[in-house]
This record gives structure tokens, C-alpha cells and sequence, in this order.
């Protein structure tokens, strides 16, 4: 009796050790994971740089703005080209301002707006505003007026303002063209920046070869290229384009107004 009692405590005892020794394993295991975690979010805490890129942040917009943001948001830029080409610019997606204007009412000749590829900060190479081609004369209903020559010489300088920079721009060339891919006039307009000077100049020379105008205007890479594109109809899917670059350091609106002032019919 005595010797199976003893039998039975060792059995115990040893019963006793061993939750002890898994109470103990499951111990470090939990700090083991526990220390785990803290490390991870330690590492992932100085990958976190909240000073990096403060310089980036987008600028206060121009007081000029605040009444027009605070009735739409969406709200990007002001263009002046001529009159009855004068109106706030509006980015959403490439489709809502189609239908709707600037306050968000649903119209047919909706608002004039800006490519939702694009960036005004910073600013991309190149900027593309759409809008309506109307019978009334709104949005972009007069931009055909460019056709006309002595028209185009009274208008050679266009304010693009966005919300952060104010800039002038010239006219460099006229044109239609198809938005059809595979037509023989179609054109890519939808191109922001480009990888090489080359590509530069050759999207602005293809330009100035396909213009109405022969508008002694050069252009050159560092210009920011702006085009006004509405809807036409002498080709498939047709489009307008008056494209425009910015005025460079040391060049006054008066000057440029005498390049255009000798611009010719092709």
C-alpha cells in the first residue's frame, strides 16, 4: 500500500512539473510574440518621417480663389482668352462636367474642364482644358472665332491662372484633328509630360504643321504648352485645338502680341 501510495505522488509530482514547465513555455512563447510585435511596429514607426517631403505640401491658394472654391471645390484654375472664353476651370473625372456646370446644375453645355490627367501642382507640361463646342456662345462655343486671323491677332495673350501660380500665354498654332484612334488625322492630345526633349518638340512642331496659321511663335522645351479643345466637324470624332505656351522670364504681353500681329493663312 505504502509503495503504490509513493507510486502515485511521483506520478503527481511529475504531472506538476510538467504543467509548470508548459505554463512557462507558453510564457515566453507569449513574450516572444509579444516582443516580436514591438519590434515590427518599432521598425514600422521609423520608416514614418513626418518631416519628409513638408516642402511638398500644397500651397495656400490664392486669395483670388476662396469665393469660387467655396462654391464648388473642385475649382482648379481661371482661364481669360477672349471675350466669351472667360470662366473658372473644374477637375473631377472627364465626364461629370459634360452634363453639369459649375455649380453642379445639370445643363447640356455643362462647364469648361480640366483633363483628370492632369496636375497644376506642380504643374504639368502640358495642359488640357475641354468644354462644349455651343451654338450660344457659352464655354467653348466662341474658341471657332480663332479661325479667323484678325481675330486671333485681337487675342494674342490668354491669363491661365490655377489656384497657385498666375501665367500668360501666346498662340502658337490652330488646328483640327480626330479624336477617332486609327484616323489619319487623329491626334493623342491626352499627353502631360514628356521623357525627352525630343518628344517635346515634336508633339508642338506636329502642332505647328497642322495650324491654319503660320504664327511666328517658337517654342521650346521649359515652356508649358496649354490647349483649348472643343468639338468640331470637318473630320471623324472631330476637335479644335488653339494651343498656346507660356510666356517666358523677360517677355511682355506686348511683345508677343507683335509676333502674332504678323501671323499668315498656310
Amino acid at each position: 500500500m505504502i509503495q503504490r501510495k509513493g507510486a502515485v505522488n511521483f506520478i503527481l509530482r511529475v504531472l506538476c512539473l510538467l504543467v509548470a514547465f508548459a505554463c512557462v513555455t507558453l510564457l515566453c512563447w507569449q513574450y516572444g510574440v509579444r516582443r516580436q510585435g514591438e519590434n515590427a511596429n518599432e521598425a514600422m514607426r521609423r520608416l514614418y518621417d513626418p518631416a519628409a517631403g513638408a516642402e511638398e505640401a500644397l500651397p495656400e491658394p490664392q486669395a483670388a480663389f476662396s469665393q469660387l472654391l467655396a462654391a464648388n471645390p473642385e475649382t482648379v484654375a481661371y482661364l481669360d482668352a477672349a471675350e466669351g472664353i472667360e470662366f473658372a476651370v473644374v477637375q473631377r473625372d472627364n465626364e461629370y462636367y459634360l452634363t453639369h456646370n459649375f455649380f453642379g446644375e445639370d445643363t447640356p453645355e455643362g462647364t469648361a474642364f480640366l483633363d483628370e490627367g492632369n496636375s497644376i501642382y506642380p504643374l504639368d507640361e502640358h495642359v488640357l482644358i475641354h468644354g462644349h463646342n455651343m451654338r450660344d456662345g457659352s464655354v467653348f462655343g466662341d474658341l471657332d472665332n480663332f479661325r479667323d486671323l484678325e481675330f486671333l491677332k485681337d487675342n494674342p495673350v490668354t491669363t491661365f491662372n490655377t489656384l497657385y501660380e498666375n501665367c500668360l500665354y501666346v498662340p502658337f498654332a490652330v488646328f483640327d484633328i480626330s479624336a477617332t484612334p486609327g484616323d489619319q488625322e487623329y491626334v493623342d492630345m491626352r499627353v502631360f509630360n514628356f521623357e525627352t526633349d525630343e518628344d517635346f518638340l515634336n508633339f508642338a512642331f506636329e502642332a505647328k504643321d497642322r495650324s491654319i496659321f503660320d504664327i511666328p511663335v517658337d517654342v521650346e522645351r521649359g515652356d508649358h504648352l496649354l490647349s483649348l479643345v472643343t468639338c468640331s466637324y470637318g473630320n471623324d470624332n472631330g476637335r479644335l485645338v488653339v494651343m498656346l505656351r507660356s510666356l517666358r522670364e523677360g517677355e511682355t504681353a506686348e511683345g508677343v502680341a507683335a509676333l502674332v500681329s504678323q501671323a499668315v493663312e498656310k
